[in-house]
């Protein structure tokens, strides 16, 4: 058994406990080089010290034991890119899950559950707009916004326009759907401009609507929601179109987003 080590050595040369080897060895992730057939016991070549950092590694990066199975029997370096390109989409939709949660817990500081929202009703103008209709993900929206700003202003200055207010974003569609949001990035404009490339330029109609405010990051906006949909049943109102999210103070003005300030503004009959 010359250059074999006991799976104990073995254990501390790869910082793997005797307990993982052993559940490895079942699932056949890193069989021992050798097991004594009188005692049972396991010995493993230095060569495989490699293999069980790879392992190692991999499990610190929470690739699932079966995507480690096919990454290391992966026939060629595309088929290993491939695998981790997945796992990586997949920590990102995590990631993007923990940022969602750590707003709504910034937001329950900034404005503690209990904190009134202030419902009114007032009239509208018809406001000349242009927007981008996007459809997707919900983990996806935060780099769309900001594909879809850019666009904007940037119409906005080939054609000579200004904005005649802050930019907001309409929610389509009869729910909120995180695998399929339906939402439409904007900014109210000084005239009617015209269309630009998937830019549609169109106007917000007249008529009345409930508002209210909200103040702090955007993960607690969802109370607005609800105090809006409140009043609105209360006072005997429906919404007559879908609701617009308007960003007073938003990223661009604050750094500390308990300073944000939303307007939640719903056409109502």
């Amino acid at each position: 058994m010359r250059n074999l080590l006991p799976i104990g050595r073995f254990s501390q040369v790869t910082r793997l406990s005797v307990r993982m080897l052993r559940h490895y060895d079942e699932l056949g992730l890193l069989k021992p080089a050798l097991v004594d057939e009188a005692s049972g016991y396991r010995y493993y070549s230095l060569a495989q010290a490699a293999e069980a950092e790879r392992i190692r590694l991999l499990r610190e990066l929470e690739v699932p034991l079966e995507e480690i199975r096919e990454l290391l029997s992966a026939p060629d370096a595309r088929s290993v890119r491939e695998r981790l390109e997945r796992h990586k989409a997949r920590l990102e939709a995590a990631v993007a899950g923990y940022r969602r949660a750590i707003a709504a817990l910034e937001g329950l500081e900034a404005a503690p559950l209990g904190t009134a929202y202030p419902v009114r009703l007032r009239h509208e103008a018809a406001q000349p707009v242009l927007s981008r209709r996007l459809r997707g993900p919900f983990p996806e929206m935060v780099r769309g916004l900001g594909a879809a700003f850019a666009a904007l202003y940037a119409a906005l200055a080939r054609q000579d326009l200004r904005p005649a207010g802050p930019p907001f974003v309409l929610y389509h569609g009869p729910e909120f759907d995180e695998e399929d949001l339906d939402y439409e990035p904007g900014l109210p404009t000084e005239r009617l401009g015209s269309p630009w490339g998937d830019l549609r330029a169109w106007e917000l109609p007249p008529g009345p609507v409930a508002y209210t405010l909200h103040a702090g990051p955007y993960g607690g906006i969802g109370r607005a929601y609800q105090a809006v949909a409140t009043w609105m049943g209360e006072h005997g109102h429906e919404a007559a179109g879908p609701p617009r999210e308007v960003y007073l103070v938003g990223q661009g003005q604050a750094e500390n987003p308990a300073e944000y300030r939303t307007e939640l503004v719903w056409p109502v009959r």
